[in-house]
């Protein structure tokens, strides 16, 4: 192999490693199944789900009907609580949940007992 041979493969190579981490970067490489991306957009889309993260409820409100199950899913490093005057979890480690059965119409407030300017509702209609 002469060297223009071998110079043009390097650049072909690079050329392929860049487009690949662009696409990776841009969302278009998806990661394999199982994966903790994976797992957290499955979670993000189930629902009923209320994500926590950045020291915040996802959605801050949610609306569903009576007997329908609401899921937590702690997303943070930090470890959280869900405190209300009706349900209360332990505290969800990262990639933890807490799962609670709303069994009466009302608005519920809830609060993360650990850091209390994390809000959230749920109205149950």
């Amino acid at each position: 192999m002469n060297n223009k041979m071998a110079v043009g493969l390097v650049i072909v190579l690079v050329v392929i490693i860049g487009v690949y981490f662009l696409m990776q970067k841009q969302g278009a490489v998806t990661e394999k199944p199982g994966s903790i991306a994976t797992k957290q957009q499955a979670a993000a889309t189930t629902p009923n789900t209320i994500s926590i993260k950045d020291f915040a409820f996802s959605p801050e409100t949610l609306t569903i009907k009576v007997g329908e199950k609401v899921t937590w899913v702690n997303e943070d490093t930090a470890t959280h609580t869900i405190k209300s005057d009706t349900f209360n979890s332990e505290g969800i480690d990262q990639g933890g949940k807490f799962e609670f059965t709303f069994n009466n119409k009302g608005t519920f407030n809830y609060s993360c007992g650990i850091h209390p300017s994390m809000q959230g509702k749920i109205v149950v209609e």
